[in-house]
């Protein structure tokens, strides 16, 4: 997925672009909010990571637009030293999604950009098969008859809902 992150912090913002290239995402990075702004009018991402601190604009005035325009369904997650409660119910009060203090932990971080983005493109993220115990259930190779084809789709959503 396509994500945007704004970091005034070279050595920050190479530690983010890092962990999001390792999970298969692909990264535009600015330090500058105003051209970041100016990049998001004229393409889309799947995905923005701010900080509150950027040139110009930021992270948070960004967010503002971002939300102003329509951007309800955008996902954010505010990566940030400024770890105070104001400063995360600000970011959160706002319209971000999730708040994360830097440095990093790593694994964290991708697991909660991979539950954001789960949650807001379920159909790019759906797992065309899975595992329950002995079961192999194989959402691509459904089978060929009516009768076949509501039972497996009964057991799929039971055995996908109990997990």
């Amino acid at each position: 997925m396509r994500i945007a992150i704004l970091q005034r912090d070279p050595v920050m913002r190479q530690s983010i672009e890092t962990v999001l290239l390792s999970a298969g995402h692909t990264c535009m990075a600015y330090d500058d909010g105003l051209a970041m702004s100016k990049a998001l009018a004229r393409s889309t991402v799947d995905l923005l990571v701010l900080d509150w601190h950027g040139t110009r604009l930021s992270g948070a005035e960004v967010l503002r637009s971002v939300r102003a325009v329509g951007g309800d369904r955008l996902p954010v997650i505010f990566a940030s030293r400024e770890t105070s409660e104001e400063s995360m119910v600000r970011a959160l009060s706002g319209g971000a999604d999730d708040y994360v203090a830097l440095p990093l932990r790593p694994a964290e971080f991708r697991e909660r950009v991979g539950a954001l983005l789960r949650r807001a493109y379920p159909d790019r993220s759906s797992v065309a098969s899975f595992d329950v115990g002995p079961y192999h259930f194989d959402i691509s190779r459904r089978p060929q008859s009516l009768i076949q084809q509501g039972l497996f789709n009964i057991c799929s959503k039971f055995v996908q809902n109990s997990q």
